[in-house]
């Protein structure tokens, strides 16, 4: 059997013709067989920015699969990190180096990145950021730095007091920052109806996510990303891990979303991304018809999708989990 690293770029190019014929981003071997490709394609041609983009693409729908997510999330960062050697102006791989620090909690570094993103220049659109983007790059640097702060807070509290003494204003500092700690910790985020946001403590998070307390609303909870449901009057599906950024995405944007926006986030990789976007919306209508069998909660408008219920929704999640912006953003 001939193995992919004894083919030529050509020779591989025409295994990447029927690897694209065969679509399939919710089949893992797929993914992997993909993988095999792709890195070769970089090892051959390392200087084609699209064989390590794709390459990188595949490695994070590996996060589906708890085996392997955090293996595929360390091999994704290398590959941006090469992709950033070659194209340094790439504004969008820094920022999605940004969501994959964040992820992995390296707080500094995920800071770093995302603050490059929004200094870079690129020359073609697809690399730019749009300006939905550079706001959550500015909002998650603030979140970031409030984790380093809360985390220096306690290294510093355990400093003895007669050390502390030494630099006296480090007291009026550390004042300041109690006070704000002394506030109940919100941890968890929700969102009512796509677009009212409020951080929340884990004892309002518990009461509010409950569906039998919480009747007459849809409620997505994304406890992690391989724990995510929707509920509506007690009853409860799971959504597949690559699901949950489309629903996440038109729940959000109650309004309504056009078809290329939806691609340009989510199937730009694709070889042909209206037909992977189809498929998508499909198998995600397939899975909301158990839980509302006679309503199409999914409504197709002119030029795109919007969500369609009479019922209010409410989306849960951890102030961490950068899960959906990472599979999606």
């Amino acid at each position: 059997m001939v193995r992919m690293s004894d083919l030529s770029e050509e020779e591989l190019l025409v295994k990447e013709d029927d690897w694209w014929e065969r679509e399939d981003e919710t089949n893992l071997n797929w993914v992997i067989e993909g993988e095999d490709i792709f890195k070769n394609l970089s090892r051959i041609n390392p200087r084609e920015v699209r064989y390590k983009e794709t390459l990188a693409y595949l490695l994070m729908i590996q996060g589906e699969d708890l085996k392997l997510r955090q293996h595929s999330y360390k091999k994704a960062t290398m590959r941006f990190k090469q992709l950033v050697k070659i194209d340094p102006e790439n504004a969008r791989a820094y920022y999605r180096l940004g969501f994959l620090y964040f992820y992995q909690e390296e707080w500094a570094k995920s800071v770093d990145s995302f603050q490059q993103s929004l200094r870079c220049y690129p020359r073609q659109n697809r690399n730019q950021l749009e300006k939905e983007q550079q706001v959550k790059a500015h909002y998650y640097i603030l979140k970031a730095t409030q984790i380093i702060s809360k985390e220096f807070l306690k290294k510093v509290e355990r400093i003895p007091a007669k050390d502390l003494k030494l630099f006296g204003e480090i007291h009026y500092l550390l004042k300041e920052l109690k006070a704000t700690e002394q506030q109940e910790e919100k941890t968890y985020q929700m969102i009512v109806n796509g677009t009212e946001y409020s951080e929340i403590s884990e004892r309002e998070y518990e009461e509010l996510s409950d569906p039998f307390k919480n009747k007459k609303y849809f409620i997505l909870n994304q406890r992690s990303m391989n724990d995510v449901t929707l509920s509506l009057n007690g009853q409860e599906i799971s959504i597949p891990a690559t699901q949950v950024p489309l629903l996440e995405f038109l729940m959000r944007h109650p309004e309504g979303v056009r078809h290329d926006e939806i691609i340009e986030r989510r199937y730009r990789q694709s070889r042909d991304p209206h037909a992977a976007l189809r498929r998508g919306i499909k198998r995600l209508r397939d899975r909301l018809e158990r839980l509302q069998p006679l309503e199409d909660l999914i409504k197709t408008i002119d030029g795109g999708y919007r969500w369609n219920s009479l019922y209010e929704f409410r989306m849960f999640k951890h102030t961490r989990d950068v899960s959906t912006d990472l599979l999606l953003d």
